[in-house]
């Protein structure tokens, strides 16, 4: 069964960027063109995704994973996804207003609280994560990260 729920996540996410790909600019016309073509490399990593979910989703069925499927709703877990999910909104939601670093300190400090880790551990491993994020991304690859409509006049 988990074979077979991975396969098709897998298999969802090939697709979106096999689809997502098609905004990329590029100076060829054809799907797979060669020539100054950025969507190259994500349509082929793609593509071999999208075979090995289909490939895997057959020999799931032929195993016979959807003979056993049983679905069991644990409150406790739901409860918990739900709240993740409520974070990872309120994050991208704080990353188009705060920006990037107050977004990022809150939103790591609730996921190691909701993973049951402490608030001291939860601000130790935001300080940290953000930190390592931001120098990669602003001074390694030179790239701005957001910095949120209130913040944006800043700096």
């Amino acid at each position: 069964m988990k074979d077979l729920a991975s396969s098709a996540i897998f298999l969802c996410i090939s697709i979106f960027v096999l689809v997502s790909s098609q905004s990329f600019s590029s100076k060829g016309n054809r799907f797979f063109s060669l020539a100054y073509n950025p969507a190259l490399y994500p349509r082929i990593i793609a593509l071999i995704l999208f075979v090995v979910s289909i490939v895997l989703i057959v020999k799931a069925i032929r195993k016979g994973s959807l003979k056993n499927i049983q679905v069991r709703m644990d409150k406790q877990k739901a409860i918990k996804a739900g709240k993740l999910f409520l974070v990872v909104v309120l994050y991208l939601a704080g990353i188009y207003f705060v920006g990037y670093i107050v977004s990022s300190l809150i939103c790591i400090t609730l996921f190691v609280y909701l993973f049951d880790g402490t608030i001291k551990q939860g601000i130790f491993y935001s300080v940290g994560l953000t930190t390592l994020l931001y120098v990669i991304f602003r001074i390694g690859f030179k790239i701005l990260l957001p910095a949120g409509i209130i913040f944006e006049n800043w700096g």
